[in-house]
């Protein structure tokens, strides 16, 4: 046995802890390969990282060591509850820090928090909402991602965020449509450190203005959802009317080829009526980019089959109307 080695043994058996945790540790520095020396250690040492660390070691030398394995579970169990205590109040201070506006100071607890610990998910996810930079909120859906790989929504979230930052004016266009003015501007203002041209620079400034000028009208904002349901309200009832005219206001007359083209019309209105705006829409999420958003050529051919879908009922609608024009000359005792 090494010599260093019973010194140290015989401090740690006679009392002197101190000395003998030193010389051990001395020891495994010039030989990591000393099993004992770390057995030693893991009975001298006070820090729960050290005794992890510790542990580790003998298992990487020893890989049947069971005792070891059994304390090493231990600590680490513990060290996880303690985590979570500290998570858990750390997530509650910046849950009152955000409710008292100071909004600065809780994203530097949670990022605070994420050092820490790079599976603290609920962490990550605060962060992702709250913080105002791009950049750090896509790098937290990603860690999100990673620690919950299977969930598809976190998967698209993070999809639509990595959209947003290669297409910052989308993102002001989206905030925009949702009736956030300033975080537009805000969009818009950032992008003028990086304009590539004059010619850019003076489409960003012609938006800042275009924005301040609505935000100083104070013109209420309308939902998207409000405006696909008004502009497509229009067709169906007027088709409605025209039906209840061609049956002569006997709802007897109502067939399950009318039924048919007024769902046609219903459908046709929609889809004029959603191609007709930008915002994030479940079927642009379906049909357009990353981000939910439809592109001009794409919302064109929406629109153009809405209006056919849509003008179809009425074509047929029509012609059965002039088919049957003769008969109102017949109903009213007049024959040719």
């Amino acid at each position: 046995m090494d010599e260093r080695l019973q010194i140290a043994i015989s401090k740690a058996k006679s009392g002197h802890e101190l000395g003998a945790r030193d010389l051990f540790i001395d020891i495994v520095k010039d030989d990591p390969e000393n099993k004992l020396a770390w057995l030693w250690l893991i009975g001298l040492l006070d820090d729960r990282k050290d005794l992890i660390i510790a542990c580790e070691e003998v298992l990487r030398i020893d890989t049947g060591d069971e005792r070891v394995r059994l304390r090493l579970d231990e600590l680490r169990h513990a060290e996880g509850l303690e985590k979570e205590g500290w998570e858990s109040l750390a997530l509650s201070k910046v849950d009152l820090l955000l409710q008292e506006g100071n909004k600065e100071l809780a994203l530097t607890r949670l990022r605070k928090i994420v050092q820490e610990n790079q599976d603290a998910d609920a962490a990550w996810i605060l962060l992702a909402r709250h913080s105002p930079d791009m950049d750090e909120q896509v790098q937290a859906y990603t860690h999100i991602q990673t620690l919950d790989p299977k969930n598809e929504k976190k998967r698209v979230t993070l999809q639509r965020l990595r959209f947003f930052q290669k297409h910052p004016f989308e993102l002001a266009a989206s905030f925009e449509e949702r009736g956030e003015i300033d975080k537009a501007i805000a969009i818009y203002e950032g992008l003028t450190t990086k304009a590539r041209g004059r010619k850019e620079w003076d489409q960003i400034f012609r938006e800042i203005h275009r924005l301040e000028v609505l935000k100083d009208e104070a013109i209420v904002h309308i939902s998207p959802a409000l405006t696909i349901g008004r502009l497509m309200a229009g067709p169906p009832l007027l088709f409605l009317s025209m039906l209840i005219i061609q049956t002569g206001f006997d709802f007897h007359y109502f067939t399950i080829l009318m039924g048919a083209e007024f769902f046609l019309v219903i459908l046709g209105a929609f889809l004029t009526a959603v191609a007709s705006i930008r915002s994030e829409h479940f079927l642009w999420q379906r049909l357009g980019n990353a981000a939910g958003r439809g592109s001009k050529p794409l919302r064109f051919l929406i629109g153009m089959a809405g209006t056919m879908i849509m003008l179809l009922p009425f074509a047929l609608l029509s012609v059965e109307a002039y088919a049957r024009w003769t008969t109102v000359f017949d109903y009213l005792g007049y024959g040719f």
